[in-house]
């Protein structure tokens, strides 16, 4: 990949708690929207456009439901800096925003039905003082075991502490790149990489979301050199849409994130592009733990720490982390087995619950199945990982007498399909569905992962288009 040009003189690095009263330049480069440049008096006055209408509420807890990235920026800040709680729902899909609703008082987006519409917000200056970074916060939601998604609170002095260590290790690497990303900004991934590390580093991002390759190369020809946030499913596809040197002139680097690439993909990207993907392993609660560039080797698919990132392994084999990005002092134990090596480094071992990950984002097995028991013609179902070339889940399910009426499998698994769409993005939603009249079971009488993945090796298939 390109190298940083030698005159390239980095912006000052300002903490997200301290940006907006500190400011940039009028003229300072923030984001881009198509061939649009948004510099920084537009996105201030936007933010204090949005603060004073926040001021005039009286509601503490603001749902920030915004599609569009710069939207979504202007909103956090306008919420943080009037006092408010942010809450940012883990996708935009009517059901949850309604199964959120005991978390928020009040929707800011730029959606259907917003309370408050941030598109309708008049630019105006606000007074803006520098933020309590421990005591700014924010609530995301991520799939828990139980099945409920599951609040982790995040302060904007985690967030900001753990920009300044990216922009630490790779910033000078980056240089003046502009954030490219195919992944979205309502995780804690995107939230970070797409947003705040470019926000608080002075770095430009791009509002575009680029899953497709149309979009990512209209994005390398406005922007130049740039930084591709994706994951590990879109990489891993797209040497089969593009030839990957396409992407070496402008390409800074590539970081993914949300699971393991494959390595093969990874070795592919080190020949195309000189480089492997940087992958960043962590989760919404412990925030980045550590970082590898796959090259083939065994000893490249260690993960290395990051500075000030302590691990252990507890007696059950989990990964503890102890870290600067983290509420306290204590460990935090992972849902991954792992092993340790010399140096700080480790190897994941898989999973330890039944939260897994399909083409990179994260599902709660339980969760589904509790949102699949919940319809009218349901009564009980499981769902399992599948494997295969692609990553993918299957369902089994038993029928109440209402939906035994269906005879036609087909348009019996499309009505369930097109009911799991109201909660689930199309990707996590199972391809391939059995229909029992009951439940493999072992010897203990529990419920057989094993034996339910049998029921989809020869039984006739029935699958979605």
């Amino acid at each position: 990949m390109s190298a940083p040009q030698p005159e390239y003189i980095p912006p000052e690095f300002i903490p997200i708690s301290e940006l907006l009263a500190r400011g940039r330049t009028e003229d300072f480069p923030v984001c881009v929207v198509g061939e649009r440049k948004v510099a920084w008096r537009e996105f201030a006055l936007s933010i204090g456009g949005i603060a004073q209408a926040l001021a005039r509420r009286p509601e503490p807890r603001w749902l920030i439901h915004c599609e569009h990235p710069l939207h979504f920026a202007t909103a956090l800040l306008a919420v943080l800096h009037t006092g408010r709680r942010a809450v940012v729902a883990p996708g935009l899909q009517p059901a949850m925003t309604r199964e959120l609703r005991p978390a928020y008082d009040a929707i800011l987006g730029d959606g259907a039905q917003p309370m408050l519409d941030v598109r309708s917000t008049a630019p105006a200056p606000f007074p803006f003082g520098v933020l309590e970074p421990r005591a700014a916060r924010l609530d995301l939601y991520t799939s828990g075991s139980s099945g409920e998604p599951k609040r982790v609170e995040k302060s904007v002095g985690q967030l900001q502490t753990e920009a300044q260590g990216l922009e630490a290790k790779w910033g000078i690497a980056l240089g003046a790149a502009t954030m490219v990303a195919t992944v979205p900004h309502h995780h804690i991934y995107g939230l970070l990489f797409r947003l705040i590390w470019p926000l608080a580093a002075g770095r430009r991002f791009d509002a575009a979301l680029c899953s497709e390759p149309d979009a990512l190369m209209e994005a390398l020809r406005r922007n130049g050199d740039v930084a591709l946030v994706s994951s590990p499913a879109h990489l891993a596809r797209l040497p089969d849409l593009i030839r990957l040197e396409s992407l070496k002139p402008a390409t800074r680097r590539i970081f993914s994130s949300g699971g393991p690439v494959p390595a093969a993909a990874a070795v592919e990207y080190k020949r195309g592009l000189g480089a492997a993907p940087t992958e960043i392993y962590g989760s919404t609660e412990s925030g980045g733990i550590a970082w590898r560039e796959q090259d083939g080797s065994e000893e490249s698919a260690a993960w290395r720490t990051f500075s000030g990132i302590e691990v252990r392994i507890d007696p059950d084999g989990a990964l503890c982390v102890r870290s600067p990005y983290l509420p306290d002092e204590g460990w935090l134990t992972m849902g991954d087995a792992a092993e340790l090596l010399s140096e700080g480094r480790f190897v994941l071992k898989g999973r330890l619950d039944r939260v897994v990950k399909v083409e990179g984002k994260r599902i709660s097995l339980p969760e589904m199945e509790e949102v699949l028991r919940q319809h009218p013609w349901v009564s009980e179902a499981a769902v399992v990982p599948l494997a295969g070339s692609k990553e993918t889940l299957g369902a089994v399910v038993i029928l109440r007498p209402s939906g035994n009426d269906n005879d036609e499998r087909e348009p019996l698994v499309a009505a369930l399909r097109e009911y799991l769409l109201n909660r689930f993005e199309r990707v996590l939603v199972p391809r391939q569905w059995r229909f029992v009249a009951r439940m493999p079971s072992d010897e203990r009488g529990k419920l057989s992962a094993a034996a339910l993945r049998t029921l989809f090796l020869n039984a006739e298939d029935v699958r979605a288009s």
